[in-house]
């Protein structure tokens, strides 16, 4: 007898599952699609190591990154403690759990988080063109807010590397009632498509060239 697997989620299942029901299905729960590491995922993967290294063991950015080197450095340099890819989850009931709990149901990686007392600045590192993602902003400031009590105010960033770009967004502890307000019914849509297994397809962007479920009826349509 199996047992049935408790609904858990994170920021990235909730965006690919809103890009396209049909994809997700097949890219992220089925599996049945595998493709290797584009150059754009290989290139993310070595930025965040790098980054990782350079904030946890001070080692110097390799060539190609050093223009990055200010925003570390003043990261290290300002007061507060510094973390890096950071692991947070939390329980339906918004209580903060271990990564690997049975009762986590969200879970998200902070790539780099400054604590001060009650201020906290969060960084996600971005290796793509520019953008305003409200969505992942709202998670990482909920993330800290339910894991550090005394904090009162985050600021998020997403930080474009190769574009020199910083996108930020300010919260306050009680912008957790609006923030979960609009997040919580995309949950639960995704909730209730694991549920009942529907993933109808979502034509778009990725049709043309970037999707290979072969039977979705839009695969190699679009501009």
């Amino acid at each position: 007898m199996t047992t049935e697997r408790k609904f858990s989620w994170s920021y990235s299942a909730l965006r690919n599952y809103e890009t396209c029901p049909r994809r997700y299905y097949h890219y992220d729960i089925a599996k049945s699609v595998q493709e290797g590491e584009s150059e754009a995922i290989q290139e993310g993967h070595r930025v965040h190591s790098a980054f990782d290294a350079r904030l946890r063991a001070k080692t110097p950015l390799p060539l190609g990154l050093g223009h990055n080197e200010p925003i570390l450095a003043g990261i290290l340099a300002d007061e507060g403690q510094t973390y890096s890819e950071r692991k947070l989850a939390l329980s339906s009931n918004f209580r903060p759990v271990a990564w690997f709990s049975p009762e986590a149901w969200f879970r998200g990686v902070l790539d780099c988080t400054k604590l001060k007392k009650d201020f906290a600045v969060v960084f996600d590192w971005k290796t793509g063109k520019p953008s305003m993602d409200m969505t992942q902003m709202q998670l990482a400031a909920a993330l800290v807010f339910h894991s550090a009590p005394a904090v009162k105010r985050v600021r998020a960033a997403l930080v474009f590397v190769t574009h020199d770009v910083i996108e930020s967004q300010e919260y306050i502890r009680s912008d957790l009632t609006e923030i979960w307000g609009e997040i919580l019914p995309r949950v639960k849509r995704l909730q209730k498509a694991r549920e009942q297994e529907e993933y109808p397809p979502k034509p778009g962007g990725l049709c043309r060239r970037w999707c290979s479920v072969m039977s979705c009826p839009h695969q190699g349509v679009g501009g």
